[in-house]
């Protein structure tokens, strides 16, 4: 008897557990696997949200786990019971052959009178496994001069019937496309990416898009990421990095010089990548010569990916910005 009085005067004594909040923001699908997929056009799913809870639910980032990923979203505040929607367009051009694992993660608000706002997150997933007929090498460009520059890209088709290339455009006029006839070299044809020389200075990321004449591979998308400095700046050497991964190799990393064109002192104070978890290092003081290094590590390098690393300067003043890719690991 005395026991049960001591454990009840115990149940008595502790606070009550809190209910765990339920999950506002659904989708009755969260994972799209979409199967065997030919790498190449662009793979495009579109999730349903829903609003399951009380209260009005705000959508307040979309955040995608790959620069692969382009996304459009409908509405952004939902009450009880409306829906919305999330496409999503993966650029399979750039992405490697075999199983692959594009994730979205959706944050939101929940605010009700009287009630302290809570935040909550939706993880979403598309699914695929990519095996290549037609490619682009490289399947992306980057650009990083004071003056005018020019990229070839070569498409190639496996297929005993190969593809032509008819069109390009791209989505700046500083930027240009030109397409050699094909037929020159079999299943291969090349094109010429030009930047121009009165290019805005600055960085941006714009867009190649190759027109063919087959249904199947109608559009091939190749991302282009523009640096344009002035002629003045600070200039870093290499002006873009490519870490290539060896057979067994889980990190990379390179190391970057930064020079002014005058001789005068370099002093960075601060850098860092667009792309959560790629490392940034840089040497202190002042100096003709200052160096950046930059490090893939395991967890992003098991894919294929870019980014941007920008490093601020205090004398001569501004910021370089150093695009980055990576092969992934082997």
């Amino acid at each position: 008897m005395n026991t049960l009085i001591f454990a009840a005067a115990l149940a008595i004594g502790q606070p009550p557990v809190p209910a765990k909040p339920q999950t506002s923001l659904t989708s009755p699908a969260p994972v799209a696997a979409k199967g065997d997929v030919k790498a190449g056009p662009p793979l495009a799913h579109a999730f349903e949200l829903a609003h399951t809870g009380a209260g009005t639910l705000t959508i307040t980032k979309v955040e995608a786990g790959c620069g692969c990923l382009r996304q459009g979203l409908g509405t952004l505040t939902l009450q009880p019971g409306e829906k919305t929607r999330l496409a999503l367009e993966v650029n399979t051009l750039t992405q490697p052959d075999g199983p692959n694992r594009w994730q979205v993660l959706v944050s939101y608000k929940i605010e009700s009178p009287g009630v302290p706002a809570e935040a909550g997150e939706l993880l979403l997933q598309i699914t695929a496994t990519l095996s290549r007929e037609v490619a682009v090498s490289p399947p992306q460009v980057a650009f990083s001069t004071t003056g005018e520059a020019s990229q070839a890209l070569v498409v190639t088709d496996k297929r005993g019937k190969p593809l032509t290339v008819v069109k390009a455009v791209s989505s700046a006029a500083h930027l240009t496309v030109e397409v050699a006839p094909a037929g020159g070299t079999p299943r291969a044809q090349a094109v010429t990416v030009k930047l121009a020389a009165n290019a805005p200075a600055g960085h941006r990321d714009e867009l190649v898009t190759l027109y063919t004449d087959d249904p199947e591979y109608a559009e091939l998308r190749v991302p282009v990421r523009v640096l344009k400095r002035a002629a003045a700046a600070v200039t870093a050497t290499p002006d873009a990095i490519t870490v290539r991964l060896a057979t067994g190799q889980t990190e990379g990393s390179a190391l970057v010089q930064l020079r002014a064109p005058d001789g005068k002192p370099v002093s960075v104070t601060g850098a860092e990548s667009d792309l959560p978890g790629v490392q940034v290092k840089w040497s202190s003081g002042s100096g003709a010569v200052q160096t950046v290094r930059v490090t893939i590590p395991e967890a992003v390098a098991a894919k294929p990916g870019r980014c941007t690393v920008r490093v601020r300067l205090s004398e001569p003043g501004g910021e370089v910005s150093i695009p980055v890719s990576w092969s992934g690991t082997k």
